[in-house]
């Protein structure tokens, strides 16, 4: 059992790798089926998360991907949110409920998903305040589930028409290491 979790841990870590995110949601319901203590869960996804997602962050950086003036205002509330979520204590019971919601809710969303990107949304897309909100409530209940929050982030930020997809999968992978560190 413990060789196959660590396959199927390294066969996710190169498959999010490979889109820019972490694969914390992953982990985590691996973990949660093998039987793992909830309470260890978040830690060993969050550090998973922070593995994976640093070296795209480094190599998004290193391609010139990453613009760090458009993406801080996804991190100014979600880094203290992220925090406050990793801190409470909640029981076994309420954090399976919020996980599966979380899996259910970001499965639902890409099997909904659709190609075509909506028309300009006037402004909204690079509004500071829209953005800090939304990374504010991601980060908070990432941080409570004990996940990067990507899996959310990405589709809204497509949904906005806020960048290009490979700015959109760089502002998720700090967003990610920002939210995981944060989380931990």
């Amino acid at each position: 059992m413990k060789l196959t979790l660590a396959f199927a841990f390294l066969v996710t870590a190169a498959v999010y790798a490979s889109a820019g995110f972490g694969g914390g949601s992953t982990y985590t319901a691996l973990l949660a089926v093998s039987g793992a203590p909830f309470y260890v869960i978040p830690i060993v996804s969050l550090l998973c998360n922070i593995s994976v997602v640093a070296g795209n962050c480094a190599r998004y950086f290193r391609a010139g991907r990453l613009k760090l003036s458009s993406t801080w205002p996804l991190f100014i509330l979600s880094v203290p949110a992220a925090f406050l979520g990793g801190r409470l204590h909640v029981s076994e019971a309420l954090f399976m409920g919020l996980l599966c919601l979380a899996l259910l809710i970001a499965g639902g969303r890409m099997l909904l998903a659709q190609d075509a990107r909506p028309e300009s949304q006037d402004g909204l897309n690079n509004s500071p305040v829209l953005c800090g909100l939304i990374g504010g409530g991601i980060g908070f209940y990432s941080g409570l589930v004990g996940i990067g929050g990507g899996i959310f982030l990405a589709p809204i930020l497509y949904k906005l028409n806020w960048g290009r997809a490979q700015e959109i999968a760089a502002a998720c992978s700090v967003f990610i290491l920002v939210n995981s560190l944060s989380g931990l």
